[in-house]
């Protein structure tokens, strides 16, 4: 199955560049289909930023949980 490639022309927020650099490119190639990318970056952005538990947490949880799957992070 052909990949998609990211669209390096897409400027993204800070939180969508700071992580790896798989997150980096996974925003990119959503950008092909910019509604698709505005709303799961909203998601990402309320899971990761908002509610009570700090986001340094969160990412360690995020970072074991891709671990725990054998998932690259």
């Amino acid at each position: 199955m052909p990949r998609i490639q990211p669209d390096d022309s897409v400027q993204l927020p800070a939180f969508a560049t700071a992580g790896s650099s798989t997150m980096t490119s996974l925003f990119q190639t959503m950008a092909h289909r910019p509604d698709i990318m505005q709303s799961s970056m909203q998601l990402v952005e309320a899971a990761m930023r908002g509610g009570t538990v700090e986001p340094q947490l969160k990412e360690l949880l995020a970072i074991r949980v891709s671990q725990v799957n054998s998932c690259f992070y």
